[in-house]
C-alpha cells in the first residue's frame, strides 16, 4: 500500500507542482519592508487560481491511513445537511469509499484519519472556486490509484426536514 500511495502521491505533486517549475524568471528579490510581509500573509486565493498542492496532498495523507494495500481508486461524498438561518455557516457529513478495481462501482467503506480533516481540506479548496460555484450542496471527490482526481459537485437546494403530519382528532362518539 504504502508504494502505491507513495506513487500516487509524488504523482499528484508532479502534476501540481509543474505549474511552478515552468513559471518564468523573477527578478532578483528585493529587502522586503515591513509592510509586505503583512500583505503576503492576507493573500487569499483567487478563484480560477491552482489550488495549494499542500490541501491535497493533506487530504491523502488523511484517506491513506485507512486505505488497504492494492487499492485502486477511492472517493468520498460530502452532503450539507443543515445550515443556520443565515446560510453562513453550514455543516456536513462525508462517507468514504475504496475499490480495489475501477469496474468496482459500489466500493467498500472505509475509515480515513476522521472526516473533520478532509472536510476542513475540501472547504480550503472551496475558496478556489468562482463565487458562484461555492454554495454547492453536495460534491463526490474520486482519487485514482496512478495520482490522479476529479471533483464534482451538485448545487440542489437542500430541502428542509418535513414536519411530522398532524395527528387527526379521534372521533368521540365511535
Amino acid at each position: 500500500m504504502t508504494r502505491i500511495l507513495a506513487a500516487a502521491l509524488a504523482a499528484a505533486l508532479a502534476f501540481a507542482l509543474a505549474a511552478h517549475a515552468q513559471t518564468p524568471q523573477k527578478p532578483e528579490a528585493k529587502p522586503e519592508t515591513p509592510q509586505e510581509p503583512a500583505k503576503a500573509q492576507d493573500a487569499k486565493p483567487e478563484p480560477g487560481q491552482e489550488p495549494d498542492p499542500k490541501i491535497m496532498e493533506g487530504i491523502l495523507k488523511c484517506l491513506a491511513e485507512g486505505l488497504p494495500q492494492g487499492w485502486a481508486e477511492t472517493w468520498f461524498v460530502i452532503n450539507e445537511i443543515g445550515r443556520d438561518a443565515t446560510g453562513a455557516t453550514r455543516r456536513y457529513e462525508a462517507t468514504f469509499h475504496y475499490a480495489m478495481t475501477h469496474a468496482d462501482m459500489k466500493g467498500r467503506p472505509f475509515k480515513p484519519c476522521g472526516a473533520d480533516p478532509i472536510l476542513e481540506g475540501v472547504g480550503a479548496l472551496n475558496e478556489y472556486l468562482p463565487d458562484g460555484q461555492r454554495r454547492w450542496t453536495g460534491a463526490k471527490f474520486t482519487i485514482y490509484g496512478d495520482g490522479k482526481y476529479e471533483a464534482q459537485y451538485d448545487y440542489t437546494p437542500r430541502k428542509p426536514a418535513a414536519k411530522p403530519a398532524a395527528k387527526k382528532k379521534q372521533d368521540a362518539k365511535k
